[in-house]
């Protein structure tokens, strides 16, 4: 024990070796012992040093000591050699050696454990973060245990992801399949509760649905008695879930310095909220899918650092200064846009862009569709500064000098404020299309050039397509599905059906919106048909399906399909053409029916589509919807459909107007059929006189009823002109001319 105690109070390992040394030498120890390769630990205080048993001599040997062999002479010089690195460490130290014992000194402080590994960090806040977001990831990381998270900040990504605006996008992994869902579950019910959010789960399985699925999967192993570890999709490994959180409550102040310009045009809403997305994956299905690199490659697409330093610079240069992304085509002037409005909806983007792009660097995918140009048209007659403007840009585009409209409205921009903000795209294509729509069909053609894939071989077509911008609006989109249509419907071969549905795949990939209208024109031109060998029959399966797949675009896009808009320009579309005769010859006759008009039979879609329009629960049409049917069905002679829809509007207590009258008792007095007149007549007369508001015996109605009692009896006009003579038709024609009965 004391010796024990004098080693460890000696500091220094040559003074500790040493004094062992002399106590060897005195008990007359063999030197030959072996080497012990253990290390004792110290206190921090003191360093390590390797120990060992084995004598060694300082170059003076004891009288009473044999002579060293060689096998001892290298293993003390082995021993030296580590002993001096040691010492070499300790030298710094060793001045600071105190007298004060083990048990009294402090220890030195150690650092903090990390309880979490390097994969279970959690990721820095964006700028401007929403409250909700901190807890949320806590929670996602600490409480439910998923590894290597990663947030991407999509908010001002434009245009917006599908997924919503103002996007924050979470990944996390998930260690095993049954930890994805039971997470997924857990952070839906946690933010039910904390939040009273609705979250909406994606491919998640709950609980007792994942129990019900694996237990019935095992049975079904045993059952055919092999292991359930198989590779087959039974439904349980989904391998991600998308929990959308929803709209949470955006940071304080943050969009309060974004104030709208005057004269700021676009679409959609502006919303302070931000959407939160969850992205949860096992690590098999998150390597497989990468969508980290797939939005970082759009983020740096739709946020361009060019973009972004040219938001800056338009807050510090002149509004003449011009962005170096921004691409001229032969010597138009660069000019720039207004400051920079960052916005999380879409629109019109008041940052500086393209003014031109070349024609090959904008892709087919950026084609969209348009509404009809007088509800799309900008109203230019109020802006007495646009009059003047507007006439020269006519003028230039009536004499094809399409690239001196171009410059002229480029050098007009700076001055005339209602032209910034890509205003001037819009005068420039509604020009384009105000001169399509009035020459004539041949030279239209001409312009029109090659196919749908043509884009600089008229000059026409170039500034066309050079009007749009790199990221078409609403009203860009819908100019070039008009452009298409309108190709179509001039007999222009080159732009087919399969180059039709071609467009509408681009705009679902691109996100372009198009207006109802817009999808209204694809619907006519997909499914009318100008040439057909034969009878016709309706329009062929493969067109019915495409039109099917603008109705499915149309509801995915958030349009209502069951409109009264969308039925019309279906009966319409589907309609045969003039000339062309249809394949059921057959005629229906009845008197509660049709007034004993022969009708023929409407075509199976036709059918199915008024079927279809009759039986579901829609708002009363409007008179001009009805009129359009009403008209179809009379050219077409559908006299039953006819009645059908006239009583329709009977049945949803709707009203009939003047309009409507003239126009049904005009079309039956056109088929000459005298019973039919008078059956007509007498049920229809009576009601003109009780409608609600009154409809007056007077004008357009009078003349058509008159039509109709001359058709019933010839004799009708003179045999009123005695006063003597009476009877049921002289009567109505008594009261329509309003000479009394």
């Amino acid at each position: 024990m004391v010796v024990s105690r004098a080693l460890r109070a000696t500091g220094c390992a040559s003074c500790r070796l040493n004094l062992l040394r002399s106590f060897t030498a005195i008990a007359g120890l063999p030197p030959r012992t072996p080497y012990l390769n253990a290390r004792i630990s110290y206190l921090p205080s003191a360093p390590r040093v390797r120990f060992s048993s084995s004598t060694i001599d300082n170059g003076e040997q004891s009288p009473g000591t044999p002579n060293k062999t060689i096998e001892e002479e290298k293993l003390d010089e082995g021993v030296a050699e580590e002993m001096a690195g040691e010492d070499t460490e300790a030298a710094g130290r060793s001045s600071e050696v105190s007298a004060v014992p083990w048990y009294l000194e402090v220890n030195a402080p150690q650092p903090e454990p990390q309880p979490l590994s390097e994969r279970q960090q959690i990721p820095e806040l964006p700028d401007s973060p929403p409250p909700t977001l901190q807890p949320l990831l806590q929670q996602i990381s600490v409480d439910l245990g998923l590894d290597s998270l990663t947030l991407l900040d999509l908010r001002k990504l434009d245009p917006p992801p599908a997924l919503g605006a103002n996007l924050i996008m979470v990944l996390g992994t998930a260690r095993s399949e049954k930890h994805l869902h039971v997470s997924a579950d857990r952070l839906c019910r946690w933010l039910r509760s904390t939040y009273k959010l609705r979250p909406d789960a994606d491919g998640l399985l709950g609980r007792n649905e994942l129990k019900l699925k694996l237990k019935r999967k095992s049975k079904r192993a045993k059952l055919l008695g092999k292991s359930t570890a198989d590779n087959e999709d039974d439904g349980v490994r989904t391998g991600w879930v998308c929990v959308d959180v929803g709209v949470v409550d955006g940071a304080a102040g943050s969009m309060s310095s974004l104030a709208e310009p005057s004269g700021f045009v676009g679409f959609g809403r502006r919303t302070d909220g931000v959407r939160i997305v969850v992205q949860m994956m096992t690590e098999e299905k998150r390597e497989e899918m990468d969508l980290e690199r797939l939005w970082s490659g759009i983020l740096k697409r739709g946020v361009p650092d060019a973009i972004k330093a040219s938001d800056e610079a338009t807050t510090s240069e002149p509004s003449n200064s011009v962005p170096e992304h921004t691409l001229t085509y032969g010597s138009m002037p660069r000019l720039g846009n207004g400051p920079s409005i960052v916005s999380h909806s879409r629109g019109f983007h008041t940052s500086a862009r393209n003014l031109f792009v070349e024609a090959g660097a904008i892709k087919p995918a950026k084609e969209g569709p348009i509404p009809e140009f007088q509800a799309t048209q900008i109203n230019i007659t109020e802006m007495p500064a646009l009059n003047d403007i507007q006439e020269i840009v006519a003028k230039y585009v009536g004499a094809g000098q399409y690239e001196e409209a171009t410059q002229y409205l480029l050098q007009q921009k700076n001055d005339t404020p209602e032209l910034q903000n890509e205003a001037w795209r819009r005068l420039l294509l509604s020009q384009l299309r105000v001169y399509l729509e009035n020459v004539p069909s041949d030279q239209a053609l001409l312009d029109l050039g090659q196919s749908a894939t043509d884009r600089d071989s008229t000059l026409l077509l170039k500034c066309f397509h050079q009007s749009l911008s790199l990221y078409p609006s609403k009203f860009e989109g819908d100019m070039q599905v008009w452009l298409y249509c309108y190709a179509r419907k001039l007999g222009h071969t080159g732009y087919n059906f399969k180059g039709l549905m071609t467009l509408l795949e681009e705009i679902q990939m691109n996100g372009v919106e198009v207006s109802t209208k817009s999808y209204l024109q694809l619907l006519r031109s997909a499914l009318q048909v100008q040439h057909v060998e034969g009878k016709y029959h309706g329009p062929p399966r493969h067109r019915v399906e495409g039109a099917m797949k603008i109705l499915q675009a149309m509801y995915d896009r958030g349009h209502n399909i069951l409109t009264e808009d969308v039925f019309v320009t279906l009966q319409e579309a589907t309609a045969p053409m003039p000339g062309l005769e249809s394949e059921n010859p057959s005629i229906y006759t009845s008197s509660s029916d049709t007034f004993d008009l022969p009708s023929k039979k409407m075509s199976a879609i036709q059918r199915r589509i008024h079927v279809l329009m009759r039986s579901i629960d829609m708002p009363k049409f409007r008179a001009e919807s009805r009129l359009r049917l009403l008209d179809l069905y009379s050219r077409q002679n559908n006299w039953k459909e006819f009645w059908d829809l006239w009583r329709l509007a009977l049945r949803q207590g709707q009203p009939q107007t003047a309009i409507l009258y003239a126009f049904m008792f005009n079309r039956v007095a056109e088929t000459m059929h005298q019973k039919a007149c008078i059956n007509v007549l007498r049920t229809w007369f009576p009601d003109v006189q009780r409608e609600v508001p009154a409809v007056p015996l007077e004008g357009e109605v009078a003349r058509a009823i008159q039509a109709c009692l001359l058709v019933a009896d010839p004799f009708v006009e003179r045999d009123s002109n005695n006063p003597k003579a009476k009877g049921e038709w002289i009567s109505m024609w008594r009261t329509c001319t309003g000479s009394g009965n």
